[in-house]
């Protein structure tokens, strides 16, 4: 059973009403002067529509809620409006609602003073909004456009509301202007979507709206902000370069097809958006938030190293409205992203967060991208660094400030401190991703803070907490070519004295003889010139030397001093090697 027409709230004309049919024409009735049948502006007689066209003057208040509007009848309406001193139609409050335009619909520079509103209404032909001034609130909530809807060079002063409309064709709002906000929820554009060069201020809203075609926001300026929050685009090759002052809202937006997004934002929100194809976010000035995204296909963003332009020349700058300051892009988070499809290039990841991330050894880390850095303290009366200078994890910043170590940045507030296990996990990654690019330089950092983190977390046994303590405390993870050097001479300089204190023997008595050859003579005359120290030290030091294959033959040691020499032995190549592997890691390609 079909359920009978709901009648209208206004009082309707009635036309043709009957039992199929009990609610007749939605369409308002206005009073006909001189008294008689009320009836809408379509079926009102001859005399009596133009008799209420004569009565009109500009800037009168109009309603013709549900009226269908055909042939001239609305060119009529705005010729009965129209201001001889501005040379437009000047229509007070004008009320649309449910009206049914069936041929173009022609408010060319119209002037609605105190808003307009057409929600519901259907416009089957062209409708041409363009050069209009809104000067209230202005409404075509759930309007349905079954041609071009033109808004070109428009002002919308109030609040504008296209909530749920429905766009068939294009949709223009070139050049418009919308100080007081916008709202286009839920709304389908189903052709192409021409925002170019638009101002809009306040809260901008297109949250849930379906954008089928090529949208064009090119040199698009939001002052406050805009959110795009579950928004569905399905063939957008390219989006802006648009200008943002606060946030761009991408969360939970699906991107269907391969897209360019350039814009120059305070902050852009991607939580939750997915990429169905590939993209290139190309950016400025902007902070992003890259949590739980979802990249099919390859997903980059840039810092972008140049200015955005406009106009016909492509010359013209207009970033500037709403951005100063660095221009570079800064990575909040990563959090619960799927790493594998995306790259990151230029960009300042000294804040960014990687808990939760996926594949993390497949990120593509291109260009300069900069972490934090360790504290520069240095060492009380010594010209040492406490901390090694390296690039480290924002998430490593926050575990060593939760332990009460000096000089690292605390987490934020609201945000969790990761064990060192899986801190380590995360390092691990990264190494491999740099190592992948070829950065092996690059990738030395993160071995680093594996080895760190390994060694503090709490899994391993005591013996390789031990062996991880000596490998950070004599070569630093075979990455400091320094502290393996000091050691080495350290342990040379020890043997020396070792061996030249206890590692030879008391030199015996020599007898009294006849007269040694001249050439002895001479060399016994230069040990007792050098002392029994001296002579001893001599000794020791070529004994280092022949330990490390620097020179043949060793003297006659005793058995303190064998131990000696056989610890260098041992020690000292691996201390080279270390040294050796320590260079190379710094130096590779």
């Amino acid at each position: 059973m079909t359920r009978a027409p709901r009648p209208p709230v206004w009082p309707r004309c009635g036309r043709g009403a009957g039992p199929d049919d009990p609610v007749g024409c939605r369409g308002r009735a206005v009073p006909r002067p001189g008294g008689g049948p009320r009836a809408c502006l379509a079926h009102l007689d001859g005399a009596g529509r133009a008799a209420y066209l004569a009565g009109l003057r500009p800037g009168a208040r109009v309603d013709h809620r549900g009226t269908t509007f055909a042939d001239d009848l609305l060119d009529a309406l705005l010729g009965a409006l129209y201001d001889e001193a501005s040379g437009r139609a000047v229509v007070g409050h004008a009320a649309f609602e449910e009206a049914l335009f069936r041929t173009g619909a022609r408010f060319t520079g119209a002037v609605f003073p105190d808003g307009a509103c057409f929600d519901g209404a259907t416009f089957l032909g062209r409708a041409d909004f363009n050069d209009a001034a809104f000067g209230d609130e202005t409404s075509f909530r759930k309007a349905s456009f079954l041609d071009h809807a033109w808004f070109h060079d428009a002002r919308f002063t109030g609040h504008a509301g296209f909530g749920e409309a429905r766009f068939r064709r294009d949709a223009g709002f070139s050049r418009a202007r919308f100080p007081a906000g916008a709202g286009f929820a839920r709304a389908a554009f189903h052709d192409s979507a021409h925002f170019s060069a638009a101002r809009l201020a306040g809260e901008v809203c297109f949250r849930e709206a379906d954008f089928h075609g090529d949208c064009y926001f090119g040199a698009t300026v939001f002052h406050d902000g805009v959110t795009f929050r579950g928004a569905a685009f399905r063939t957008a090759p390219a989006l802006g370069p648009l200008a943002c002052r606060g946030t761009l809202d991408l969360s939970w937006t699906r991107f269907l097809g391969t897209t360019t997004l350039e814009a120059a934002a305070g902050f852009v929100d991607c939580r939750k958006s997915s990429w169905a194809s590939g993209a290139a976010l190309r950016l400025r000035y902007a902070t992003v938030d890259l949590v739980d995204v979802i990249a099919e296909q390859a997903l980059s963003v840039t810092a972008h190293p140049r200015a955005f332009l406009s106009g016909a020349d492509g010359c013209r700058p207009f970033e500037e409205v709403v951005a100063s300051g660095d221009p570079g892009v800064r990575v909040r988070s990563l959090s619960g992203s799927d790493a594998a499809n995306l790259a990151l290039n230029d960009l300042d990841l000294s804040s960014c967060l990687f808990g939760g991330a996926l594949h993390l050894d497949r990120l593509g880390l291109e260009g300069c991208c900069v972490f934090a850095r360790t504290p520069v303290r240095r060492l009380p009366l010594l010209p040492v660094r406490r901390w090694a200078p390296r690039q480290v994890l924002a998430e490593e910043h926050h575990w060593r400030a939760a332990r009460g170590s000096r000089g690292w940045t605390p987490a934020p507030e609201g945000v969790g401190v990761r064990p060192p296990a899986a801190l380590a996990s995360t390092y691990r990654q990264l190494r491999t991703s740099l190592e992948n690019g070829r950065n092996h330089p690059g990738a030395g950092d993160f071995h680093y803070g594996e080895m760190e983190m390994r060694r503090h977390s709490g899994e391993r046994t005591d013996g390789r907490r031990t062996l991880l303590l000596l490998y950070w405390a004599v070569s630093g993870y075979a990455l400091r070519v320094g502290r393996t050097l000091l050691w080495l001479l350290a342990t040379t300089l020890a043997t020396v004295a070792a061996v030249a204190l206890w590692g030879l023997p008391p030199e015996p008595p020599r007898p009294a003889t006849a007269a040694a050859p001249p050439a002895r003579t001479q060399q016994e005359r230069t040990r007792q010139e050098r002392g029994p120290a001296g002579g001893r030290l001599e000794t020791s030091v070529r004994t280092v030397l022949g330990a490390v294959g620097l020179r043949s033959g060793t003297p006659e040691l005793t058995l303190a001093g064998t131990c000696v020499d056989g610890t260098f032995r041992l020690v000292a190549p691996v201390l080279l090697g270390l040294t050796a592997v320590a260079v190379r890691n710094r130096v590779r390609r």
